[in-house]
């Protein structure tokens, strides 16, 4: 696996990535599961953007672990227990836009895709927070 990127740590760099697209495609993923224009056009762009945002998920977990090998000693429990998480809440939000997708046309089928959605998105957004907290914490907190 690739450790570094122009000799910065991969996990920062990628950690970034996450950050920001996971919350996002949550919202985007509620979004067009609430719209059915957005569903018809959308629903399937989402489910590809979705995927590469749980690729990151799992490069920012695997390269993390692989940094925290490096540095052995360093007392970030919080963030490795959250942070190996995170994979399955992008998962989550992954599933549940591909049941938008494969559901888009059914008339009754969209309110449970809501649901499900909406609850994906909630906890895959306040679990990229709470990781992100406790790993920003456990760098630059005192």
């Amino acid at each position: 696996m690739i450790d570094t990127v122009l000799g910065l740590p991969l996990h920062p760099l990628v950690v970034h990535a996450v950050v920001v697209l996971l919350p996002l495609m949550a919202i985007i993923t509620v979004i067009v599961a609430a719209r059915p224009r957005w569903r018809t056009v959308a629903a399937w762009p989402v489910v590809a953007a979705n995927l590469v945002v749980l690729a990151f998920t799992v490069l920012a977990k695997e390269s993390g672990e692989h940094l925290l090998r490096q540095m052995a000693g360093l007392q970030i429990d919080t963030h490795v227990s959250l942070g190996s998480k995170l994979p399955i809440f992008a998962l989550l939000v992954t599933l549940a836009s591909l049941l938008v997708a494969i559901g888009r046309q059914r008339k009754g089928f969209t309110t449970l895709a809501v649901v499900v959605t909406t609850l994906a998105a909630v906890v895959a957004v306040c679990g990229t927070l709470r990781t992100g907290h406790s790993g920003a914490e456990s760098v630059w907190g005192s």
